[in-house]
């Protein structure tokens, strides 16, 4: 069997992955913020209204290395962003979703603004 997330996904991190604090609102409710590292990504997306116009929006991601982390990131848990990072958005975000890879790898859909507080998210 090959270890993809020793081969690929753990010099892929290396090489790519910038610094975040995860504040774990709810994968360890009451826990300080910790820090830790993932690759960012955007991407513009067209959404289609019900009067077929056509509605810009941007999806942000955070793909983790699930080892590196003790107790992995659940959503509504918030993700701050040192500001010299200067990416395309405000420094806080909180996750929305949660998709894994089924090899050792996470990849965290991300929104701005006050998380919701319970029920309206997966994961």
């Amino acid at each position: 069997m090959i270890d993809f997330a020793a081969l690929a996904l753990g010099p892929g991190i290396d090489a790519f992955a910038r610094p975040i604090s995860v504040c774990p609102v709810r994968s360890q409710p009451g826990k300080p913020a910790y820090p830790a590292r993932g690759v960012w990504s955007s991407r513009n997306l067209d959404v289609a209204t019900e009067d077929n116009r056509l509605l810009n929006s941007r999806t942000l991601t955070l793909g983790i290395r699930l080892s590196e982390f003790a107790i992995p990131p659940k959503t509504r848990d918030i993700i701050d962003v040192p500001a010299y990072l200067s990416l395309p958005t405000e420094n806080t975000l909180w996750i929305d979703d949660i998709d894994l890879d089924g090899q050792g790898g996470a990849t965290l859909f991300l929104k701005r603004g006050v998380p919701p507080k319970s029920g309206a998210t997966g994961s």
